[in-house]
């Protein structure tokens, strides 16, 4: 049984709901005897493992999630050839060698002498490379029951999402992080926000309403999940088949799935280095790093920050920051975005990354800058806009 179809069997459904069935802590105990398991055959070959892990019994062993968590232990326990003669390279010596029908014992000493190793050592190195004599590796972080569980949850929904074939998600903060990786990854996805001020909706083809290359389709999707816990809050809805059933998977922010590692917090020490001094310099402004996209002409636009006004929050600001840029550029992102009814924002452009003719428009709320961006501008243009208003 495959990975994947082995998570999904973790999953039933009831009353037309899809129902995982989560690892808890009630499952650490035989988890952490197969780690054990791992740790004492690490530097063992991997076939050694597999026969021990064959040979146990009991409810753990027969389990579904222990199909779970072997494919878990398996992606940490890497395995690596340890030969003191490349393996392939034994072989073919040995095998032009044994063409004139000699002795295998006589073969292998000349080779061996040959080599320059012992008999024993090209013995070893022959077949060093296949799967079950490959060694085990123990991986440098330490193995926790708890960690493992978390990640088997984690394949427990991945795997029903790639039964799927519609997915809805409603995300709360963070939303720029994962919307990117749904186009950088390819996936048929729209991006809305149905009310101003609520959260961003993702709607998303699942793999099962595809035709072909499902599969890698499924994998991009499921990706999306780890990313998931890095909102203030989510929550997904998915039409799965699961074992011929149909149902409605629902996972929010209580469900026992862990995070992906830490998104970074800037894309740049220009960001970064921005944000700090603005911090320092107004200190009766809220600056905040990705805020909620904004609906324009059908679309979502991110900006980098947000400037809000500590005691009037009607005073906020966006802030843009561009690399690349033509004057006719500029003037058609600000034409469009004045159209949706966005005019508190501030456009910040590379002086050395102009590309081509032309001035900007006059009365733009635009900031130049080479290296640096200098806050004390921003508020100038600010201050200067909100007195007018």
């Amino acid at each position: 049984m495959g990975s994947g179809q082995g998570a999904l069997v973790r999953c039933s459904v009831r009353d037309g709901a899809v129902v995982p069935h989560w690892l808890t802590e009630r499952d650490h105990p035989w988890v952490r005897d197969l780690i054990e398991a791992y740790l004492a055959f690490a530097g063992e070959p991997r076939g050694r493992l597999d026969a021990h892990l064959g040979r146990l019994s009991g409810e753990a062993r027969t389990g579904t999630g222990w199909a779970v968590a072997v494919n878990v232990l398996d992606r940490a326990f890497r395995t690596e050839t340890v030969a003191v003669v490349p393996p392939q390279e034994a072989r073919a010596a040995v095998f032009r060698s044994a063409a004139g029908r000699r002795p295998r014992a006589a073969v292998m000493a000349t080779i061996a002498g040959e080599l320059d190793v012992s008999v024993e050592a090209l013995e070893s190195s022959l077949f060093a490379d296949l799967p079950g004599q490959r060694m085990l590796k123990a991986p440098e972080a330490t193995v926790s029951a708890a960690s493992v569980a978390l990640q088997c949850n984690l394949a427990i929904a991945q795997a029903a999402l790639r039964s799927s074939s519609e997915i809805a998600i409603m995300l709360e903060g963070n939303a720029r992080a994962i919307v990117r990786h749904a186009w950088l990854r390819g996936l048929i996805c729209t991006v809305s926000r149905p009310k101003p001020d609520g959260p961003v909706s993702l709607e998303i083809s699942g793999p099962l309403s595809l035709f072909k290359r499902t599969s890698l389709y499924g994998r991009h999707l499921a990706e999306l999940i780890p990313l998931l816990a890095w909102s203030r809050s989510f929550r997904l809805e998915a039409s799965c088949v699961i074992r011929e059933s149909r149902g409605r998977l629902r996972l929010g922010p209580a469900d026992p799935i862990p995070a992906a590692a830490a998104p970074r917090l800037y894309d740049s020490l220009l960001e970064k280095r921005f944000a700090r001094e603005f911090t320092r310099l107004a200190e009766e402004w809220e600056l905040v790093r990705e805020p909620e996209p904004m609906a324009v002409e059908g679309t979502l636009v991110f900006p980098d920050f947000s400037i809000t006004h500590r005691r009037d929050r009607t005073r906020r600001w966006l802030l843009e920051i561009i690399g690349f840029w033509t004057a006719t550029y500029v003037e058609q992102k600000l034409a469009r975005l004045r159209s949706a009814g966005l005019h508190r924002l501030i456009l910040c452009i590379d002086a050395s990354r102009d590309c081509g003719a032309g001035e900007l428009p006059a009365g733009c709320s635009v900031v130049r800058y080479r290296k640096r961006i200098d806050p004390s501008s921003v508020l100038e243009i600010i201050e200067a806009v909100d007195a007018r208003h």
